[in-house]
């Protein structure tokens, strides 16, 4: 069997490279450190920001026009971050004190053209939109908001649909009671 030995390296020196001192005094070169990996934002500025995950527990509503040009569509525009809801939670759009559709949530991208869902004549230009299954429209809803359609017309509306596929409305955080008026008061006392 034959022996391998390791070749030695020596420096400008004529030293063995790893022990020469006048080597090992020399300034060393120093890579700079990598530029820091962006962190997800929940208020992106463009398409290279990266975005927060859904990480609510809800489901939501948003206000539309109508629902009939949005049904099969791949994204709806949000205007603001969407906190509370869920990755795969149900995106019901609201017309006329309705829920007339709904949709599975799958996460937030950036897209460059936008259109307002209340007002389909305004542009709302680039910015972040909900990215939805398209093959999970369920368009033949007509579930009626009752009392509780006063307090949604604008904005999103959190919402939690059950197994049963029975609604509780939230706000605030907190669940909704049924037939309860904006003045009503509930006396715990009595």
């Amino acid at each position: 069997m034959g022996t391998q030995t390791a070749a030695i390296d020596f420096c400008e020196h004529d030293e063995v490279a790893v022990a020469c001192l006048e080597c090992l005094a020399m300034p060393k070169k120093i890579t700079p450190p990598p530029p820091p990996t962006p962190r997800a934002t929940k208020s992106p500025r463009s398409a290279a920001d990266k975005i927060s995950p859904l990480a609510g527990a809800l489901d939501m509503s948003m206000p539309v026009s109508t629902a009939d040009g949005l049904i099969g569509e791949s994204t709806l525009p949000a205007r603001v971050f969407p906190h509370y809801l869920r990755r795969g939670g149900w995106v019901y759009l609201r017309c006329n004190d309705q829920l007339q559709a709904r949709v599975k949530a799958s996460k937030v991208i950036w897209q460059d053209d936008r259109i307002d869902l209340v007002d389909p004549e305004r542009v709302l230009g680039a910015g972040i939109v909900i990215k939805v299954d398209p093959k999970t429209w369920e368009h033949d809803l007509s579930i009626d908001l009752g009392n509780l359609a006063e307090r949604q017309r604008d904005g999103f509306r959190y919402l939690m649909t059950e197994d049963d596929d029975s609604i509780t409305h939230y706000m605030g955080g907190r669940p909704v009671a049924d037939g309860l008026d904006d003045d009503d008061v509930i006396d715990l006392d009595d």
